[in-house]
């Protein structure tokens, strides 16, 4: 395999570094060892999932943690390629690198890689995988709430009632813990039938996803509500209804947003109607700052969980909002998390 066609390395953090080293800034100054100007600090971020707007957006937030901070961060990762991701684990691990963010995975294999960088001293967190090692911290959106809620405004908008696609893939983390919370609200509401279910994270997913839906609204012309709890999928579901000329007959329900998921659902005539969703920049910062301060040796919570907020898309066009710059500017609990904070780590 050829890892340079999938490592990328943060420029602008290391630029930054060089900078924090010749200002000594105020939080440099503060900052305990090994963050107080002596080394360059290096840590990497190895992922499974690159594909979709939600993931640039994280990575994009993490680099620029790390730039704040002075931190050469280098980036690895596959989409959904469980082994490469493994692959990358352990070349971070041999480049002693100082700390290793862990995004998604497979926890069969994973779970033995983090053990061997947390066995060589290496500190390790890890986002929406679990890695079942009680030494590694896991950061993650609270997905319970997100499939809960997507759920409960569908059974909101329906009174009750209504027959139901649902797409899911099982064995993902984040995954597995909307569909428990989707699968508790609708044992509640007797009215809400699910009638099929299908899924897929191959790449692409959007285009794998609307043509397993196309043939699912053929057999269940009765759907209604599709319940998709990943933007990802939600574009899957959009392309097939409007396809089948659906667009007008079926409610989306999804987790997640985007630039590209905001236009879609202010979209005249669009399917989308709610999603529920954390701000992916805020995620990624987070996971660089709890990893600093891992590194540090500080107190850190075991599990630090993101909170949700759910999104109509009456919301959406009475605020006006047609991105996600515009989204954070007219809903501040969305734009930042309180969460991995010491006074010595600067943040925008």
């Amino acid at each position: 395999m050829n890892f340079v066609d999938f490592v990328k390395c943060s420029t602008t953090a290391i630029a930054a570094s060089f900078l924090m080293h010749a200002s000594a800034s105020a939080e440099t100054a503060k900052a305990p060892p090994p963050f107080d100007g002596k080394k360059q600090i290096h840590i990497a971020m190895v992922r499974n999932y690159t594909e979709g707007e939600f993931m640039e957006m994280y990575r994009a937030g993490a680099e620029r943690q790390a730039a704040l901070m002075g931190i050469k961060l280098t980036i690895l990762g596959k989409q959904g390629d469980n082994q490469a991701q493994a692959n990358f684990m352990h070349q971070m691990i041999n480049a002693g690198v100082d700390g290793i963010i862990v995004q998604h995975g497979a926890s069969e294999t994973m779970a033995k890689p983090a053990a061997d960088a947390v066995a060589k001293g290496i500190p390790v967190v890890a986002f929406d995988v679990d890695l079942k090692n009680p030494a590694i911290n896991q950061i993650a959106q609270d997905d319970y709430m997100l499939g809960r809620m997507a759920a409960e405004q569908m059974v909101k908008d329906f009174g009750g009632k209504a027959d139901v696609g649902y797409i899911y893939v099982a064995g993902i983390l984040p995954l597995d813990k909307r569909d428990k919370s989707y699968g508790e609200v609708k044992a509640k509401n007797v009215g809400i039938r699910e009638l099929a279910r299908s899924g897929s994270l191959d790449s692409p997913i959007i285009g794998k996803n609307a043509g397993q839906v196309k043939t699912i609204l053929r057999a269940n012309p009765s759907i209604n509500a599709y319940v998709a709890p990943y933007d990802e999928f939600a574009k899957g579901v959009v392309a097939a209804l409007e396809e089948t000329d659906n667009a007008n007959k079926v409610k989306i329900y999804s987790a997640d947003i985007s630039t590209e998921d905001i236009q879609m659902m202010i979209k005249p005539g669009s399917p989308w109607v709610a999603t529920v969703a954390t701000n992916p920049a805020a995620i990624g910062a987070v996971c660089v700052r709890a990893l600093a301060m891992k590194i540090a040796g500080q107190t850190l919570r075991k599990d630090i969980l993101v909170p949700p907020v759910l999104f109509t898309q009456d919301m959406l066009r009475k605020a006006g909002v047609t991105s996600m710059t515009q989204l954070r500017q007219k809903f501040p609990q969305f734009e930042r998390v309180d969460a991995a904070m010491a006074p010595w780590i600067k943040v925008d």
